[in-house]
């Protein structure tokens, strides 16, 4: 089966095709009008029909589910390799919230799934003081998002940890730019802009605030 070849005619467009060992970001990509270029983990090379189908139907609509994707990825993921450099503790899925849902319908909502990144909830400090300065980072040599435990409990709403994810999914989308005046940033114009853009950015901003 040619996947190129299959999704092309699904798409209408020219596909791109990288593969990868990602095991947490298996679909994603970035459309122009006439090309699409996606990273797909690599095990779909031998996904059945159907299943190619979803991912032709998933780049033409992003906020669709994709139920035949998880599944097949669910039922191979002892063929997924393992990075060679070694991640650290990689654990998305919480005790409440599974970061690696909240982070594909994020990636789907708001960059068109071309965020590649891995995401995960953090250890828990035992110092408090500790455990409430950050609330998330991303580390681009990596391209690791880690999300502080603490925000992992029932009284935390998940528009918020949402807001905490989009955040970091920012920073691996835009990068360190240049400000006005010359200097590195992460927090530029842009970035400021576009974090004003998430569907619940007042709700959180007051939430934070009596949080901390």
């Amino acid at each position: 089966m040619n996947l190129k070849r299959i999704l092309e005619r699904i798409t209408g467009k020219e596909i791109d095709i990288t593969f990868t060992d990602n095991r947490v970001n298996i679909i994603s990509f970035k459309k122009t009008r006439k090309r699409v270029q996606l990273r797909i983990q690599r095990i779909f090379r031998d996904a059945p029909l159907d299943v190619v189908h979803e991912i032709g139907e998933l780049i033409k609509n992003p906020r669709m589910r994709t139920p035949l994707i998880n599944e097949f990825f669910r039922r191979n993921q002892w063929r997924v390799r393992k990075r060679t450099r070694m991640q650290g503790r990689i654990a998305p899925e919480g005790r409440f919230y599974n970061l690696r849902e909240i982070f594909d319908k994020l990636n789907r909502e708001y960059f068109s799934g071309k965020v590649d990144a891995i995401v995960t909830w953090g250890r828990m400090s035992p110092r408090r003081s500790v455990r409430k300065r950050t609330l998330g980072s991303y580390n681009a040599e990596t391209r690791t998002i880690r999300i502080n435990p603490i925000l992992d409990s029932p009284k935390v709403p998940r528009y918020f940890i949402e807001y905490v994810l989009y955040h970091e999914m920012l920073h691996a989308d835009i990068g360190i730019k240049r400000d006005r005046n010359g200097r590195l940033a992460a927090h530029t114009r842009e970035f400021r802009k576009r974090e004003r853009e998430f569907r619940y950015y007042n709700e959180a901003q007051q939430w934070e605030k009596r949080f901390h």
